[in-house]
C-alpha cells in the first residue's frame, strides 16, 4: 500500500471545512504519530506535506493548526508556519473565555459542542479546558 493511501487509511475524513481526525496513534503531547521511513512523524506535518507536495518540510518550518485540534489532519485547517506565527494562533482563547467556558459547562447548560461553537473552537479544546487538561493556571 503506498504512503497516501496507508496515512489517510487512519483518518476519519468529513467535510472539507470540518476536522478529519487521526485515528491513529497520539504521541504524549497529543499530536497524531504516524511511521514513515523508519521515523515518527506527526500526522498533521504528513498530511500538509502530502497536500503541498512538499517534502520534507524543513525542521524549523511548523505545520500550524488553524482548528487548535491537535489530531486533525485536513490540509485546510494546517498552514505552514514558525514559532512566531504558531504563538500568535494559539492564543485565541482568552483566560477570561476559559472561566466562562467551565462555568457554563459546570452549570449544565451548554455542551462541548454548543461551547466550541459559541467560542469558536474544537471540541476537544473544550474538553481539554473543562477537565483542566489545557489552561490548568486559570
Amino acid at each position: 500500500m503506498g504512503l497516501t493511501k496507508r496515512f489517510w487509511s487512519y483518518v476519519d475524513k468529513k467535510g472539507p471545512n470540518e476536522c478529519w481526525e487521526w485515528l491513529g496513534s497520539e504521541s504524549l503531547n497529543g499530536y497524531g504519530q504516524f511511521w514513515f521511513r523508519y521515523k515518527i512523524y506527526y500526522a498533521h506535518r504528513i498530511s500538509w506535506a502530502i497536500a503541498n507536495k512538499t517534502w520534507p518540510i524543513a525542521a524549523y518550518k511548523m505545520i500550524c493548526h488553524k482548528c487548535d485540534n491537535k489530531i486533525c489532519v485536513n490540509p485546510n485547517h494546517l498552514y505552514l508556519g514558525n514559532a512566531e506565527t504558531n504563538q500568535q494562533d494559539a492564543s485565541v482563547l482568552t483566560p477570561e473565555d476559559v472561566r466562562e467556558i467551565r462555568c457554563f459547562h459546570k452549570s449544565g447548560g451548554y455542551t462541548y459542542r454548543a461551547l466550541s461553537k459559541l467560542f469558536n473552537v474544537n471540541e476537544r479544546t473544550i474538553s481539554r479546558i473543562v477537565n483542566k487538561i489545557t489552561w490548568k493556571e486559570v
